[in-house]
Order: structure tokens, then sequence, then C-alpha cells
């Protein structure tokens, strides 16, 4: 692999790491990967390996001392994020970190005032922000075309036959209101996006699967924000991968099919039976078209996802010397709910 710029060392190669950040990180132009390191050193091996990648380490500490790096990618468990965060920024360089930015606000803020003492940037890889379906969402939010925003509806699921639930020693269950703790960054930063300043109002957990790792599988959480109310259901007892965003507003709603690719636009006309008609032949038609789309962007190698466009506009901010795409503050406010929420849950699992 020959010398393409900005040298880049990833921390974690685990899935995220393998079928994202890497993939990623091998597209830009302006970017070399030139070391991962993961403490399972044979992984380590295997992924440098696979992907042509010239140095492999099983610490974090040795890489940074072995290698010349402008970016560190961590694609770690939660835990670890403030850790290697901050030695990465004490070594000056740029960070790249997978959500939540960490395990707590006050890791949080710590991370967040050592890049700015350090003068380094800190990003956190709020991936779905970036997806075609929600980028055209919020242009179209931007613009007026659905009227004043007044809430958000999230649901989201993970299958209940996934080997990280099934497995009871996965970190998965080890994060704060166990695998909710994995999946609720998500909804957060998208229910963000769209209705300001918003603050946890009530969370209900239970569980209904009998696995007793778990405290919890089945999640509904209200938030209240400024223009008005987000709601996030979480489960992992649906028989797939799914997740859908509602977004409400006073002149029509938009639904994004998040793991499909598809925005349609539904509530215009009158309240009669045949606007109603009207509107599920115009939403039919849409989910039609905007799969077809889809499918053929993918086909044709043109889909970008959200992990690409995001590394590719860090990768820029820190050539450019420009602000991030996520920053660190934003990561630290959607940790702020998340750790809301987390409590939340085992706060609700106890009691029941």
């Amino acid at each position: 692999m020959k010398d393409k710029g900005l040298k880049v060392g990833l921390v974690g190669c685990g899935w995220a790491a393998r079928l994202a950040h890497i993939p990623a990180l091998a597209k830009n132009r302006s970017a070399q990967l030139v070391a991962v390191c993961d403490r399972d050193e044979e992984l380590a091996r295997q992924t440098a390996r696979e992907h042509g990648v010239r140095s492999y380490y099983t610490d974090v500490s040795q890489m940074l001392r072995g290698e010349d790096l402008r970016v560190v990618d961590i694609c770690t468990p939660p835990a670890t994020h403030h850790a290697i965060s901050l030695e990465a920024m004490a070594a000056g360089c740029h960070v790249l970190v997978e959500k939540p930015l960490s395990h707590s606000v006050a890791e949080a803020d710590e991370m967040v005032d050592a890049a700015r003492q350090s003068g380094v940037k800190l990003c956190v890889v709020h991936n779905q922000l970036f997806l075609p379906v929600v980028l055209k969402a919020r242009s179209m939010v931007a613009q007026g075309a659905i009227g004043e925003v007044i809430g958000i509806e999230i649901v989201d699921s993970l299958p209940r036959g996934l080997e990280a639930l099934a497995e009871r020693g996965h970190w998965y269950h080890r994060l704060p209101g166990g695998a909710f703790g994995e999946m609720l960054p998500h909804p957060i930063y998208l229910a963000s996006a769209f209705v300001d300043d918003l603050a946890v109002v009530a969370v209900q957990a239970k569980s209904i699967s009998g696995r007793d790792w778990m405290p919890a599988d089945e999640l509904r959480v209200i938030l209240e924000g400024r223009q008005g109310l987000a709601t996030i259901n979480e489960s992992l007892n649906w028989p797939k991968d799914t997740m859908t965003v509602h977004i409400f507003g006073t002149r029509r709603c938009l639904c994004a099919a998040i793991h499909g690719g598809v925005l349609t636009r539904y509530g215009a006309g009158a309240e009669s039976r045949a606007w109603r008609a009207i509107d599920n032949v115009s939403q039919g038609c849409q989910l039609l078209a905007g799969t077809i789309s889809t499918t053929m962007s993918v086909t044709w190698g043109r889909y970008r996802n959200g992990h690409r466009t995001l590394i590719d506009r860090f990768i820029e901010a820190v050539a450019m010397d420009v602000a991030p795409p996520v920053s660190g503050e934003e990561g630290r406010e959607v940790v702020r709910l998340w750790q809301d929420i987390t409590s939340g849950i085992d706060g609700s699992t106890a009691r029941g």
C-alpha cells in the first residue's frame, strides 16, 4: 500500500472495523491505514493481512510509539473509549471514536477538554446521520417541506437470534442497560437531529425472553424537546434487524426506513376517504421507486453508507483544519441522554 497522506492507526479489529471503518479508509484518497491494534494477536494479524496493512500491534501504547500517526480510529467497546482517546490525543493524534463517546458525562467532558487543550480534533461515529435517507430527510426538514417539526418516533430492533444476544459473556451485556446500551446511541442522535434540547421524561423496560443475563429486552422511552416529543421503541425479540424513523410535521410527515434506505412522505391532502386512498397509493409508489433507486445504487457501487461519508468528512476536516462532522460536544450530549436512559433501564428492572 503506497503512501496516500494522513497516516491512520486503528484500534479494535471487530466487525465494525472490518466491515465499515477499514473499507471506508481504503477508499479515501487522503488517508493511509498503516497499523491495526487488538488485544487478540491472531485477530490483529489476520486483519492486517486481509486488508494489506503493514503493521499490527496488541498494545495501543506500542502502536503510538512505533508509528508516526496523525489519526487514531477507535473501534473498541465503549468502556475503553475514554482511556484510549486520552492516550492518543496526548500523543498529538486526531481521534475518531465509535459511539457512544464514553461511559459517562464526566468521561466525555475530560475527552472534550483534552481535545481542546491538545489542539486535535475529536469526532464521534454517529454514522446514521450520514446515510443518504437521513441526509435527504434533514434537507427536506431544513427547507420547510413538512412544516414545523413537532415530534419524532424511532422504532429499533435486533433479531432475537442474534449471536451477541444469545452469548451470555458478550460485552454487550456488561454495558449500562445491557444490550440496549449498544443500541441506544443511534436513536438518540437521530432524535436530537430533528428535535432540539431533549430531556428524558420516562423510561420503561421489561424482560420477556427469559434470558437472565439481560436486564431487559423491551424498552420504551419518552423524551421532551423544545418543539415536541420524541419516542424510542426498542426490542431484542423481533425476527429481524429493523429501524424506522417517523418525523412528524405540521404539514406532512416523513418515514425513513434506515436499513432499507427509502424515504416516504405521507399525510398530505384533506381528511377524507379519497385522500386517504391517494395517500396510500402515493406511499406505495414512493416505496417502490425508492427501493428500485437504492437497489440500483448499491448494484452499481454508487451507494455511500454512513460510515464512509462520515469518515471522508473527518479526514477532510483534519486535512483542511475545519470542524469535524460530529464534534465531541455533540457526542457528549448523546452520552448525557444515554446515561439517563440506561440508568432508567437499570432502575426499571430493579423495581420489576
